[in-house]
């Protein structure tokens, strides 16, 4: 596809500027998980406080690559896998494509924003989810990149076979903030590799919340998603997979509907709300508390919130950061990387893409310590 291409991303904007830091730092702690019991008392009343913030960089790219979102990240095989939203470049590659729907990447625990990543002959990236031919068909027939159907990732977990369990968004970009939903379907990664392999079919349907947010506790696999692409609040709801094993399997979820684990996906209840696309929860054995990172809402700022349980209640957002000045807009994607995080999560790390002017930016890595 050819034709001048409008960055298209349902997210909002997100985080920090402040001193530099040197790049490199070594892998942090697993987080070890208390009882449920004992999680949901929330031991950690207090809200968390802030002890510094660090600016450490921006993630690398390749030459060809204008600019690339998203940003959500997993450790697989000693190696981060790194996932990237509509990644733009600035020729053309080999198959003639000047933009990707997807990409990724990989990096050194400890230096995480060195990636690297197959070219093809012309150095552009290949696709990290490829289309099957009849969406390939579709798009080259439109040959419109506000008329195309896209895949962007929600997030990643591990695997029982030691690969990367990766959910992701299937829609329709219509243009600017016009996203119709398709569904959100599951794909393997390899360790190692960069490219995925997707399950057949889709996991929840267009006329379904889109869960795609993923969190892994205690073998059960929750997820995150907007329970209604229409409402103006972004209410978020929370499904939940049975075992690891059964999570590409939709008859393996239960809804939270606000007390209890449900089988009817319509009773699921807001968890949280104004979360503009991208979310992250964890568990932070130091906080003893799980914890969720967020962009605002057209604003610079990333928050945190925190719960007893992985459905809450969740408190109020806080403020974490504020992410560098954009040229124009807002920042975007907030997102924790839990695989980085030191001394049981007194230090954690969280990214966030910073636009640098029309169809530039940047995705960069900030470190935060709390107190």
């Amino acid at each position: 596809m050819k034709s001048v291409f409008f960055i298209s991303i349902a997210a909002a904007l997100v985080i920090l500027g402040c001193k530099s830091s040197p790049n490199e730092f070594s892998l942090g702690d697993t987080d070890s998980e208390s009882a449920d019991a004992a999680l949901a008392l929330n031991k950690s009343a207090a809200a968390p406080v802030v002890a510094t913030v660090v600016e450490l960089g921006t993630v690398s790219k390749p030459a060809t690559v204008v600019t690339r979102d998203g940003g959500e990240s997993l450790l697989i095989g000693g190696k981060i896998l790194w996932t990237f939203g509509d990644t733009i470049f600035n020729t053309t590659a080999a198959d003639g494509s000047t933009y990707r729907s997807n990409t990724a990447a990989l990096a050194n625990p400890s230096q995480p924003l060195a990636v690297t990543e197959p070219l093809d002959a012309n150095g552009t990236p290949y696709q990290a989810l490829p289309f099957t031919a009849a969406e390939q068909a579709y798009n080259d027939s439109t040959n419109n990149p506000n008329d195309r159907i896209a895949l962007w990732f929600g997030g990643l977990v591990p695997n029982t076979n030691g690969s990367g369990l990766a959910f992701y968004r299937k829609l329709y970009v219509k243009g600017n903030f016009i996203f119709p939903a398709i569904g959100v379907g599951t794909a393997n990664f390899a360790p190692g590799s960069t490219t995925g392999v997707r399950d057949p079919g889709l996991l929840f349907t267009a006329s379904e919340p889109q869960f795609s947010r993923p969190f892994l506790h205690n073998g059960k696999v929750y997820l995150y998603g907007n329970l209604n692409n229409g409402d103006p609040t972004l209410p978020f709801g929370v499904a939940r997979a049975s075992s690891l094993a059964k999570a590409t399997k939709r008859s393996a979820y239960r809804f939270w509907n606000g007390s209890q684990w449900v089988t009817n996906i319509a009773a699921t209840a807001k968890i949280f709300d104004q979360i503009p696309g991208q979310v992250s929860v964890s568990y932070n054995t130091y906080l003893q508390s799980f914890i969720a990172v967020h962009s605002g809402v057209f604003s610079n700022k990333v928050y945190l919130r925190t719960a007893g349980k992985p459905e809450g209640p969740w408190s109020a957002p806080q403020e974490l950061f504020t992410g560098m000045p954009p040229a124009s807009g807002a920042n975007r994607a907030g997102l924790e990387h839990p695989e980085l995080a030191k001394n049981g999560g007194k230090t954690i790390y969280v990214s966030y893409y910073r636009p640098m002017g029309f169809l530039q930016g940047e995705l960069r890595l900030v470190e935060v310590t709390f107190q």
